[in-house]
């Protein structure tokens, strides 16, 4: 269970989930996944005039809570990560997920 300070951002972020599910067809992106939670949401805002879409990070990249950053525009969302010094692994999912690019020590939110 993620610290109670990151419980709305959860709550929002689910949400959001459903109504791409609904929407969208999600297998088409490349998912950016981050070490934590600050750093996911530190990177959504750094984000938010892009094209991006924001979920939970699916349970097959990381089994415990995180933030994913959805989007078609791999390298542009890169360089913007890269020059605000935000880590982060890539994933994309055919049949299963698979990581293409990055490495992290992702960190477990556990109370």
């Amino acid at each position: 269970m993620a610290e109670l300070k990151y419980l709305p951002a959860g709550i929002r972020l689910h949400l959001k989930e459903i109504f791409y599910k609904i929407t969208d067809n999600l297998d088409k992106y490349y998912y950016f996944h981050f070490e934590d939670i600050p750093t996911g949401l530190k990177a959504e805002k750094l984000l938010k005039n892009e094209n991006i879409k924001s979920i939970p990070v699916p349970n097959e990249i990381f089994k415990d809570c995180g933030v994913a950053i959805l989007s078609k525009e791999k390298e542009k969302i890169k360089s913007i990560l890269d020059k605000n010094n935000i880590k982060y692994e890539i994933w994309i999912k055919e049949k299963e997920f698979k990581k293409i690019e990055g490495e992290i020590e992702a960190k477990t939110c556990q109370l």
